[in-house]
This record gives structure tokens, sequence and C-alpha cells, in this order.
């Protein structure tokens, strides 16, 4: 079976914390790189929450920091991830250190390197990913495809129009979404009903079971009766099994400005689609998958 080589780009974050875990111990992925971008907390914890989780299941995949604001306008933070982003669980020290490059820079060396194609995979704001392609334009041929978590047709997380991803970075994502790369927009359409919580959990009782449950409680997008939103978890899922999705071709505009700055708005009218979005989950598939997966976890 070949394995899909990726780099998750993240702002963990605790949904970013399970996306990561899913990922390190799904056989179809081969995780090269993470790289840390703000977003959920300041950069220095979500780098140290980076390094915390690759120790936690140890795994010797590298970390490299990357954007510390947005590409124009402040960094406004996230409070839905609590003080550190990932607050509930007492990590062990991380036994890791970042490299030496930014993530930009660390992320341009693997495309160069690679004889195949990576798959970028951004769950947090698209800042890195802006920014590489601004730097370094001639790279997007060693790109297979983005598959992203960000953005909704449906309503946003931040205000009506706007989700979080989208909304913290809005000019680095209209950079991407225009870029003509091959897009995957995973939104709020489908990842607010891919809900784990202590029912899913409780069938599967080793170590991770106990660290999502520990920070899954200081998560404020649900709670464990109802379940947790697991936005970033459903573009490692669609990785793996794109065929819980219903995904359709669409022409997505992002807005900059203006009270719906961040906003992912559909046009209709004379444009040939630009982002395949998911519009559709199978929602008992998810939880299986998810059990599954946690099932071969430490």
């Amino acid at each position: 079976m070949r394995r899909i080589p990726i780099v998750i780009d993240t702002d963990p974050g605790i949904d970013d914390a399970a996306a990561l875990g899913l990922a390190f111990y799904r056989d179809e992925l081969d995780v090269k790189l993470i790289t840390t971008v703000s977003g959920n907390v300041d950069i220095h914890n979500i780098t140290r929450n980076a390094l915390k989780l690759v120790t936690f299941f140890d795994k010797d995949i590298p970390v490299a920091k990357g954007m510390e604001t947005p590409l124009l306008n402040p960094a406004l933070g996230n409070k839905v991830h609590g003080e550190t982003g990932m607050d509930g669980y007492n990590f062990p020290e991380p036994a890791r250190t970042i490299l030496k490059e930014h993530a930009v820079e660390a992320t341009r060396s693997l495309l160069e390197e690679s004889e195949e194609k990576i798959t970028l995979v951004p769950v947090g704001p698209l800042t890195n990913i802006a920014a590489l392609l601004l730097m370094y334009p001639q790279l997007k041929d060693k790109i297979e495809r983005v598959v992203l978590m960000g953005g909704s047709l449906s309503g946003g997380n931040v205000n009506g129009a706007a989700e979080f991803n989208i909304w913290a970075d809005p000019h680095a994502a209209k950079i991407v979404f225009e870029s003509g790369l091959d897009i995957v927009m995973i939104g709020l359409d489908v990842t607010l009903k891919a809900r784990i919580g202590e029912d899913v959990l409780s069938k599967s009782p080793n170590k991770s079971a106990e660290m999502f449950d520990a920070i899954f409680r200081n998560y404020r997008d649900g709670d464990m009766e109802q379940g947790v939103a697991m936005h970033d978890s459903c573009a490692i899922a669609y990785l793996t099994n794109p065929e819980m999705f219903t995904v359709e071709p669409r022409h997505v505009k992002v807005v900059t400005e203006g009270p719906a700055s961040g906003m992912t708005m559909e046009v209709f009218r004379n444009e040939e689609p630009n982002v395949h979005v998911a519009v559709g989950i199978d929602v008992e598939a998810f939880k299986e998958w998810f059990l599954g997966t946690l099932a071969k976890m430490v």
C-alpha cells in the first residue's frame, strides 16, 4: 500500500492534538513534517504543544516553528482552547526540539528533495502555506493537493459569517484559494457534525483515550455528553477514507475586509470551481473510524 506523504500545518489546540495523534497511527499516512502557525494560542505555546505531542506519542517526526502573526492583521487568538491550548492533562516535558529552519523553509526543503508529490494538510490559519506560495511559487508542481480544515458555506463560528481558521488570516486564505492548487475544503458544514464524547472514548481505555478525555473536557466547542467537535480530525479522516464525505466542486471566494472578513463565500455565476467542498459526512462511519484508530494508539 502506498502511504500518502503529508505535511501537517497546525496550531494545537485541542482538536489539533486529536488530529495529530490519529494521523500518527493511520497506516495510510506518512507524516513527513509538522509545522506550527499562530492561531488558537500564541506561537510559543503552539510549538511547545506540538513538541509535547510528538513526545507523548513517541514519534520521531520533525517539528518546525512557523509564522507568529497573520500576513496583515494583528493576531487575535482563540479562547475556545484555554490558556495554553491543551489544558487539562499533565504532559511529559518535550523530549524533542524544533528544527533550526523556519516552517516555510522546512517545507520548501522537503518539497524540493522529495521524489514524490506531497499533500499539505493545514488545520490552522493558512499563513505558512500562503507564505510558501508567495516565496516559492515554482514549488506548486511538487504539491499533490491541499486538504484543509477551514471555512464554511453555512455560517461561521467566530461570527455569523466566518470560521476561525479563515477569519484568523483571511488574506493568507485568499492567496491559497486563488492559487490554482487542488484544494479540498473540510469546513464547518461537516466538522460540527463530527462529535466525539465520553461514549466513544470509554470504549478504548488506553493512555491516548485518557489524554483525549482530559483535554476534551477543557474544550469549549461542545461537551463530553453530546460530544465535542472534531474539526481537524475530519481532514485526517478525509485523507484515509474519503468515502465518508460528500464532496462537491464549488467556486469559493474569501472575503478579506469588512464585518464579513474571513467568510468563505460561494459564487454561483459563470465561475469555474476552484475548491472541492465537503458538504456531507457519514457521522456513524466517522465515529467508527475514530474508535478504530484510537484502538491502535498507545
